[in-house]
């Protein structure tokens, strides 16, 4: 508070000498309250200023303080510590590694301790008595080695054996091909020779038919136009192969019964190779797909057992005919491939082709893999590749009414 009596003495212990000259005591000290009680007195006005003046406020909380202080001193301890970290790192890494390499050390001597023990055993001289015979010296790996050999001689005499016994008609097959090198040379003429001869047997024994005069010439059969044997059939001439075509019935593979499907390929294998079901016909867009068997077991039925035996043999360039459904196709192949058993591409049927399969088992007389002969249907006179919808050229001789017989 501001005195009310600015002129009341106040109280000291300073003093004057004779002379007149002031005299402040030393151990006269004033106390600290009184001092800044004395100090307020003295400013009055500033000191009620300050209090009327608002105070300042902290710019940031001490936790933001904290924070800031924390995030600057990140970098510098991180450092610290991944320092600190990758020297114990790579001391125990060290440790590891001369652990590691003592370990190696003790366990190649002790390989090696062993491996001549071993060597020891195996130089031993054994005396083998032979009948009527002087003994004999042999070394432990030597009788070990001879008996080796004679055991897997005789695993693999039987082995072979037993499957040229399986599969010898196979076999015997393409060792008649490697005997007879003139039967590649065969024509598609004179392996049909055989459906035609049949065909004309039909017709001459259907009462539809009038014949007049002998049955070369003159007759009605001279002027028909060629037609297809009576049943569908494959015409290999470098295999010389003629057998029929099987078509399986739908109902399995319209309801998706694939194990019932597999079993109507297979008892149709038993009647010659089959056209595979759901695959599209000769002439048509699509894949005409066949399949049959290239080694089968002797005491199972049918004829067709070893029918693509010598399917290995085509090559690209080689042609084989189709009859289907009376018409006449030929094929020229493109491509002789192994795939494996799961491979189900072979199966595509493209839009914009007309192309033809043959698959079997290889090597013969296992199903390790499957052998892929591609072919495209092509015309039967000129060997063009036929476009999808065109019609072949058939060039038929014309006959006047008064050629036929009466």
């Amino acid at each position: 508070m501001i005195p009310l009596d600015r002129r009341q003495p106040r109280p000291h212990a300073a003093c004057y000498d004779t002379e007149g000259n002031i005299i402040l005591p030393l151990e006269a000290s004033v106390p600290p309250v009184q001092e800044a009680s004395a100090h307020a007195m003295e400013n009055p006005v500033e000191q009620k200023i300050e209090r009327a003046l608002p105070k300042k406020k902290k710019l940031f909380p001490s936790w933001i303080l904290w924070l800031r202080s924390t995030f600057v001193s990140l970098p510098s301890h991180a450092s610290t510590n991944a320092n600190a970290l990758l020297k114990e790192s790579a001391e125990q890494y060290r440790q590891s590694a001369e652990g590691c390499k003592t370990l190696s050390q003790r366990m190649t001597h002790g390989l090696q301790g062993a491996a001549g023990h071993f060597w020891t055993f195996l130089a031993q001289p054994v005396w083998v008595v032979r009948p009527k015979r002087e003994p004999k010296r042999y070394s432990r790996i030597t009788l070990f080695l001879i008996d080796t050999v004679r055991f897997g001689g005789t695993f693999a005499a039987l082995f072979v054996a037993l499957f040229v016994s399986l599969n010898y008609q196979s076999f015997w097959q393409i060792i008649q091909t490697r005997l007879d090198p003139l039967q590649e040379i065969r024509t598609e003429t004179n392996l049909g020779a055989g459906t035609a001869a049949e065909l004309r047997e039909k017709l001459l024994k259907s009462p539809m038919l009038t014949t007049a005069g002998s049955q070369d010439e003159g007759s009605l059969l001279s002027f028909l136009p060629p037609v297809g044997p009576p049943e569908n059939r494959l015409i290999i001439p470098k295999l010389n192969l003629n057998v029929p075509i099987v078509i399986p019935p739908y109902e399995a593979l319209l309801r998706e019964d694939w194990t019932q499907v597999e079993s109507d390929i297979q008892q149709a294998l038993e009647k010659g190779i089959v056209h595979y079901p759901g695959t599209a016909k000769p002439g048509q867009a699509g894949n005409f797909f066949m399949t049959g068997h290239s080694s089968y077991y002797p005491w199972a039925p049918g004829n067709y057992k070893t029918v693509f035996a010598r399917l290995h043999m085509l090559s690209e360039g080689d042609d084989y005919w189709v009859y289907y459904g009376g018409d006449k196709h030929r094929y020229v192949v493109r491509s002789v491939v192994e795939v494996k058993p799961s491979n189900v591409d072979v199966l595509d049927q493209p839009a914009d082709r007309r192309l033809s399969t043959l698959m079997t088992c290889t090597p013969v007389g296992t199903t390790l893999r499957r052998l892929i002969v591609s072919a495209e249907e092509v015309d039967p006179e000129t060997a063009e590749p036929l476009a999808v919808g065109e019609q072949p050229v058939r060039e038929q001789p014309k006959y006047k009414m008064e050629m036929l017989p009466i």
